[in-house]
């Protein structure tokens, strides 16, 4: 249960973060700003969800 707790906590997350970088135009300072979080936390997250700007390689 508590595995499945934390898979749909992430997958919020990961969806939350998208759509708040689409609304800033993927700046990730503002977008980190606007979260609360430092902008490196930012970029970690964005890393575990495999989040990219579209076209962008790995």
């Amino acid at each position: 249960m508590l595995t499945r707790l934390h898979s749909f906590r992430d997958e919020v997350e990961k969806i939350f973060i998208e759509f708040m970088l689409n609304k800033n135009g993927w700046n990730v300072s503002r977008t980190a700003q606007e979260l609360d979080i430092q902008r490196s936390h930012l970029y970690n997250k964005m890393e575990r969800y495999g989040i990219r700007k579209n076209g962008e390689d790995e």
